[in-house]
């Protein structure tokens, strides 16, 4: 497996707003979108690792 690394930059409001997005979206629309069920699952743990990013630089929402 080929590791990526993402860096980006963005306000802080834009990175609470992403942070409130992934909180709030479920598995439910991941598989809406996704082609297969695997890339359901795929897209939604690269967006846990994203949360995670957001996390580590103080943008947690409850």
């Amino acid at each position: 497996m080929r590791i990526v690394k993402i860096t980006s930059y963005m306000s802080a409001d834009q990175a609470q707003a992403l942070a409130q997005f992934f909180k709030r979206v479920g598995f439910s629309e991941f598989k809406q979108l996704a082609a297969t069920i695997d890339e359901a699952y795929l897209m939604q743990e690269g967006a846990l690792k994203v949360a995670d990013g957001l996390a580590d630089n103080g943008f947690a929402p409850r």
